[in-house]
């Protein structure tokens, strides 16, 4: 039937098909079944959508007296084969005896840039071209005069490759025209492939051990110079070309990008310069090699995902080397390009996670210890804090300052008064106005109750009294914000203390620090460089007096990428954008804010600004 020759068509198995002849399932009985009884007939969902369309099309022809015989169906099978077959002997591209393929130069590892002679260029060959002539069209391309910027011909070893960069092994193995009967592809892509031979020998004599420098002086544990995470495959880690002129012009020229695949953009990469003339070697052999290496400009770009940058940036900073090279990032799927700003976003997006969920405080926090976080994992958190604070200025200020303070000069620098501050924003704000209070009058009896039940919380099973309140606060500080992270401050330490111990002269530095990033409505108004003329563009600062700490770190993250003070100035732009197109545009990296003086009133300003502010934990970058 035409019903049973269209399913065969679509490639429907034929036992399914001889199953619906014997037990006569036509159009009519198709209409009557629902989906579930007709898979039965039919097992893929696609092909009974096709059915029931066929089965209405044939039921609008017989009622239009358009029903076909099966006889018509042959003779009209017959009429299209012929005029396919006449269409392709008429076809002039089925009867070309040619081919177009792709041609690209690789030399030493690395894809040959247009602008240095290489380039992908196409080409129209015969079918039967082989390896032989497809080196002599490489030589003509690449090598006009027998030479190019790496050499004469004569010192370079060359081969072919294929579409997969492999070998192709002999003239006899496929002709272009059998390749592409065989692997179905667009279009062929060759690659002409150099060597060079000095450096193969030196290669062959240096074997196959690769050195590394240790960039920590305090870690002895042995890295690898760019770790690759433990569940990837080396069949997963790709090479290919990347021109990094626009980050340092020019210094680098080509680069190797390591990228770890996964989905179409799921990828995170490392763009370094390639050093294959100049071995690295360890700092304790040479010396001058070690200032020449820590010298040489480096730029690193490490791409990240928003939705998983803390476990992302971790894996990252396993590597010490990115300690002491520029480092450059970028958000996935999003358009900004760094100048610091995107930078700053990222520490602060870092800082902002880890506190959210790791750790443990109400307004001042120190890190739990989470059972897939072991030394690795903490020593790279200590290289995000000092890189972070090194680069940018950014220090996470929502760390305990008695933390802070054990973890770059030891616990036998943090004061009993210190701790006690600590303690007093790590608990709530109910139960530090309780502490305040009880301290303050020095009676316990009516709010006893309350300080069992604080002092429970804290661990602690001594019942309270006068004359040893202090102390058994001072003892659960220590216990909560001191011998708990102990572990994860050790291993911060190791990688981060030697350097900031020089940057902090004292714990009493390190406290001024705090209170000069800690956002201010007078600090952020001074931030401000603004020249207001009018009365609408003064009452963008009375929109900024009137946010709470909160509110402020909000506002800065929005215009600086950073929740903590890491900016000399805030250049403001009065714009006239009206209608749909008003809105506050803030550039991080300036960073500037163009901010529209159109609104009608204060209120209208206000409630702009708090929708962008307050419903958003992150802002995306949607601009370059």
């Amino acid at each position: 039937t035409p019903l049973l020759r269209f399913l065969r068509n679509r490639g429907v198995p034929e036992e399914c098909l001889s199953r619906m002849e014997e037990e006569h399932i036509d159009a009519t009985v198709i209409d009557c079944m629902d989906d579930g009884t007709l898979s039965e007939y039919i097992p893929t969902y696609g092909d009974r959508i096709a059915a029931r369309r066929f089965c209405l099309l044939e039921k609008l022809k017989r009622k239009m007296g358009l029903e076909s015989s099966d006889e018509n169906l042959d003779q009209a099978d017959t009429s299209t084969t012929k005029r396919t077959r006449t269409h392709a002997q008429s076809n002039k591209w089925a009867l070309k005896k040619t081919r177009r393929i792709e041609l690209g130069w690789i030399h030493d590892g690395k894809q040959v840039r247009t602008r240095k002679g290489g380039g992908t260029r196409t080409l129209d060959v015969p079918k039967d071209t082989n390896k032989s002539d497809l080196i002599n069209y490489s030589k003509e391309l690449f090598f006009p005069n027998g030479k190019c910027r790496f050499g004469s011909l004569e010192t370079l070893n060359y081969d072919i490759l294929d579409f997969q960069e492999e070998a192709v092994l002999d003239e006899s193995t496929a002709s272009v025209g059998e390749l592409y009967s065989v692997v179905r592809l667009g279009r062929l892509r060759f690659y002409f492939s150099t060597t060079s031979k000095i450096n193969l020998e030196e290669e062959e004599s240096e074997g196959n051990d690769v050195q590394t420098i240790d960039l920590d002086e305090n870690d002895q544990e042995s890295e690898p110079l760019f770790n690759l995470s433990s569940d990837l495959d080396e069949s997963e880690v790709t090479f290919g070309p990347v021109s990094n002129a626009e980050l340092i012009p020019g210094e680098l020229d080509d680069t190797i990008i390591y990228q770890f695949e996964g989905d179409e953009q799921d990828f995170i990469s490392l763009e370094i310069p390639n050093t294959s003339g100049n071995r690295l070697s360890p700092a304790s052999n040479d010396e001058g090699s070690t200032s020449a290496a820590s010298n040489e400009i480096v730029c690193i770009t490490i791409k990240l995902h928003r939705s998983n940058l803390l476990e992302e940036m971790i894996t990252q900073f396993k590597d010490k080397i990115l300690l002491r090279q520029t480092l450059k990032f970028c958000f996935i799927d999003e358009k900004g390009a760094d100048a610091d700003g995107v930078s700053r976003d990222v520490y602060a997006t870092f800082w902002t996670e880890f506190m959210e969920h790791i750790g443990e405080g109400e307004e001042l926090r120190v890190p739990s210890l989470p059972n897939r976080w072991q030394k690795r994992e903490w020593k790279s958190i200590g290289r995000i804090l000092l890189k972070g604070f090194k680069d940018h200025g950014y220090f996470p200020c929502r760390l305990a300052p008695a933390f802070t303070v054990a973890l770059i000069f030891g616990e036998s620098e943090v004061s009993e008064e210190m701790l006690f501050e600590s303690l007093l924003l790590y608990i709530t704000q109910s139960d530090r106005d309780l502490v305040s209070n009880v301290l303050k009058s020095g009676c316990l009896d009516e709010d006893r109750d309350e300080l069992v039940d604080l002092l429970d919380r804290l661990n602690v099973t001594t019942l309270p009294t006068q004359d040893n309140l202090k102390g058994l606060l001072l003892s659960a500080a220590h216990k909560h914000l001191i011998q708990k992270p102990r572990y994860a401050a050790e291993q911060m330490s190791s990688t981060a203390s030697h350097i900031l111990k020089e940057s902090f002269c004292s714990p009493q530095a390190l406290l001024q620090m705090y209170q000069e990033k800690k956002p201010t409505t007078k600090r952020f108004l001074k931030l401000l460089e603004a020249s207001p003329t009018t009365q609408a563009e003064s009452q963008s600062f009375r929109y900024i007096r009137g946010l709470d700490d909160p509110g402020l770190r909000r506002m800065l993250r929005f215009v600086t990428g950073s929740d903590m003070i890491c900016v000399n100035k805030v250049e403001v732009i009065f714009t006239p954008v009206k209608g749909l197109a008003r809105r506050p545009i803030a550039h991080t990296c300036g960073p500037a804010l163009e901010l529209p003086w159109t609104y009608g009133s204060y209120p209208e300003l206000r409630c702009e600004m708090d929708s962008i502010l307050l419903n958003q934990n992150s802002f995306e970058f949607s601009i370059v």
